[in-house]
């Protein structure tokens, strides 16, 4: 997943700062009314000239009280700044949890269990949302493949048996010209079916994700005459949900059509490994590279980024010009 920094709100830090400071100043203003009420009820006489020492010890007496006081609120008030902190983190990056606090109270600890409920409802929620929209990409990839494999392909395959039919029998002026078109109607049907493929993968189904990105690299190499170097724990293939095994391949297929649009690449390096309790995915190359400013109109790198938070996961791209380009995708093994 790509991270996004949220800058920490100085009204949220001035506002906690605050709260301390009144409810001392407060306990600060009782604490003095009630020695000077006391005094009163005393009739005791404060006025700095009748004695000097005992105003004194009074007022070293506030001070210290209030001093104390504000240590003991200082001491209850930090575990709350830490939670606020916290939450704050959470709003940013919502893969951080709390910790508790080491100073807790009975409210802290029910504050810290009730935000860690409510984040696993939020983590539930989230996965089952993205799950529910590769889902209906897919199912939306494969209703075209399925048209176009049926309807407009049974079309162009109409289409060329009429040309092979009336080039047969049309006149020689105008066999040449028709065994042209006969030529592109054919190439036409062989991209129809190569699209249709490439919308949904019958390897992805029928074998699984390590074969599929094996099938898909040697097609690569054999269509753009690239050096593939293909590394693939097919172990850790084999662990991710149905949803990440596609978003995994995307974003192969999608890194190897950007290798042959703009790279110009001679060696492209797959890799598939399970590494610290994730699996991690690069493709590397050797091509041209790009600059930050070219990435941002890169619709391809935009659509991998949105799949992989999709997933939970996190996509990072390393590239520079003529250094090449490195796109790496960690999935972290989901709870």
């Amino acid at each position: 997943m790509v991270a996004i920094r949220i800058p920490q709100r100085r009204g949220a830090r001035l506002s906690r700062s605050s709260l301390l400071a009144q409810v001392l100043a407060v306990n600060a203003a009782l604490l003095t009314g009630a020695v000077f009420a006391a005094s009163v009820a005393a009739q005791l006489d404060l006025s700095v000239s009748s004695d000097l020492r005992r105003f004194g010890i009074l007022t070293v007496a506030i001070l210290t009280a209030v001093l104390v006081n504000g240590f003991v609120l200082r001491r209850r008030f930090e575990p709350l700044e830490r939670m606020i902190d916290t939450m704050e983190k959470v709003a940013s990056d919502p893969r951080t949890r709390p910790t508790l606090p080491d100073a807790r109270t009975d409210e802290i600890v029910r504050l810290y269990e009730s935000f860690e409920r409510m984040l696993d409802r939020l983590d539930e929620e989230r996965a089952r949302t993205a799950a529910a929209v590769l889902r209906a990409q897919e199912e939306e990839r494969t209703r075209i493949a399925r048209d176009l494999h049926d309807e407009a392909n049974q079309a162009l395959t109409a289409v060329l048996l009429r040309l092979q039919a009336t080039a047969q029998n049309a006149p020689d002026a105008l066999r040449d010209e028709l065994l042209e078109t006969q030529a592109v109607a054919d190439q036409a049907i062989r991209e129809l079916l190569r699209l249709a493929r490439e919308l949904r993968p019958a390897a992805l189904d029928d074998l699984g994700l390590a074969a599929a990105l094996r099938s898909k690299a040697s097609d690569f190499a054999r269509q753009s005459g690239t050096r593939m170097n293909v590394d693939i724990d097919a172990h850790a293939a084999d662990t991710l949900s149905a949803e990440r095994q596609i978003v995994v391949y995307r974003v192969v297929q999608e890194s190897l059509s950007n290798v042959a649009q703009h790279a110009g690449a001679a060696n492209v390096v797959v890799r598939l490994q399970r590494e610290e309790g994730a699996v991690v995915v690069e493709i590397t190359d050797d091509g041209a590279g790009f600059s930050g400013e070219d990435a941002a109109g890169r619709h391809g790198l935009l659509g991998m980024r949105e799949r992989a938070v999709l997933a939970g996961g996190r996509l990072e791209i390393q590239s520079a010009i003529g250094a090449g380009t490195t796109i790496h995708l960690r999935l972290a093994d989901q709870r």
